[in-house]
């Protein structure tokens, strides 16, 4: 028998509504890549990352973009979490 360990996290609202700050994209083969912002249960600020079951390829001519974009969800994603905290 082998042991199976499971990490789960749980979102607010479970990405189902990407903030505007969202980074998409979708690959030559029509993979997509979403990157959003995430608030744990705690509070905590975070970045939610999804792709299609495939994953999904960047090129690398993208990456500065993505890279900005990065911080701008960041920035967005402290910004719920502050406006969270204050409700």
């Amino acid at each position: 028998m082998s042991e199976h360990s499971e990490i789960r996290v749980v979102l607010q609202p479970a990405g189902a509504i990407p903030h505007p700050s969202r980074y998409a994209h979708t690959d030559i083969d029509g993979d997509r890549l979403l990157i959003s912002t995430a608030l744990f249960p705690d509070g905590t600020p975070g970045i939610y990352f999804r792709t299609d079951p495939n994953g999904s390829s960047l090129p690398l001519t993208d990456l500065p973009a993505l890279i900005a974009q990065l911080q701008v969800i960041a920035d967005a994603s402290q910004a719920e979490a502050d406006e969270a905290a204050v409700s």
